[in-house]
């Protein structure tokens, strides 16, 4: 497929970033976790509106037609589209430069075939690719959720002095990975379970697509049900701000399956992960 001559891809001014976060009000919540993404980024450049290498662009100008986005922030991608033909969103991505080593995250199931496709054209490899299912809870039951806390137990606002610890636990840690961290923490909800001494215990972030994650325990304090007890807490968290809550778990992460079941959640579909290699020595200005 070729790029037409007049194909450009925009950045989408922030003035409009809430006409676009609203086209995903239709279907609800068929595209709460698209709405929640761009929710996401207009809450950010809020608190920071200096915040740098972020960018939502758009195909041309016909974003207000197909709904059709890809964030770029830092080395992370998040994209979507209303287009079900997915012709809009292939363009857009033959137009991001694949010189530079991305992450593409919560990439729709029904889309891969299109990334794998623009892969394929600009001849882009990539280090992994992880499949994850996406489970969601009504915010109605997730204010039901009962959370009650051990004796001498606490949850509290992940601090900065804790994301070294989190990011060394995490499975998925990369280069930027503690940077990553540290944003969600501050700028999202973020809980950490706490004991009398104030060791951490068990912390949950949120993505910037709205979805539960990364939730890890210490590993001197598994089966003890701490990973049960800060999902219930950060779901009535997120329930608190209006939001049904989401939360990804990568496949093969039976316990984790088995946690989000438990507490009532329900799978309503199926992501990618992916992260690229750099085509050549690139950075980041």
């Amino acid at each position: 497929m070729s790029i037409p001559e007049e194909d450009q891809l925009k950045p989408i001014p922030r003035t409009d970033w809430t006409e676009l976060r609203d086209m995903f009000k239709r279907e609800w919540p068929k595209h709460e976790v698209a709405y929640n993404s761009i929710q996401n980024y207009m809450n950010w450049v809020t608190i920071e509106p200096r915040i740098k290498n972020l960018e939502v662009l758009g195909l041309n100008d016909s974003w207000r037609d197909n709904g059709t986005y890809v964030i770029v922030d830092r080395y992370q991608v998040f994209l979507y589209s209303l287009d079900e033909s997915d012709e809009s969103l292939k363009r857009a991505l033959l137009l991001v430069d694949w010189d530079y080593s991305y992450m593409i995250c919560c990439v729709h199931e029904s889309r891969h075939s299109v990334l794998k496709e623009v892969f394929k054209l600009h001849e882009v490899d990539f280090k992994w690719e992880a499949h994850s299912i996406l489970y969601e809870l009504p915010l109605e039951d997730c204010l039901n959720l009962n959370v009650s806390l051990p004796e001498g137990l606490h949850l509290r606002k992940l601090e900065e002095k804790h994301l070294s610890i989190a990011n060394k636990h995490w499975p998925w840690r990369h280069e930027g990975s503690e940077y990553f961290l540290k944003r969600i923490a501050t700028w999202n909800i973020s809980l950490g379970l706490f004991n009398e001494c104030d060791e951490l215990l068990a912390w949950c972030f949120l993505w910037p697509t709205g979805a539960i994650g990364p939730l890890e325990v210490a590993k001197n304090q598994l089966r003890k049900g701490y990973g049960s007890l800060i999902l219930k807490a950060m779901a009535k968290e997120v329930a608190k701000i209006g939001l049904n809550c989401y939360g990804t778990v990568f496949s093969g992460n039976s316990p984790s399956v088995a946690m989000f079941e438990k507490a009532g959640f329900q799978s309503v579909d199926k992501h990618y992960f992916v992260r690229t290699r750099a085509k050549k020595l690139v950075e980041f200005t």
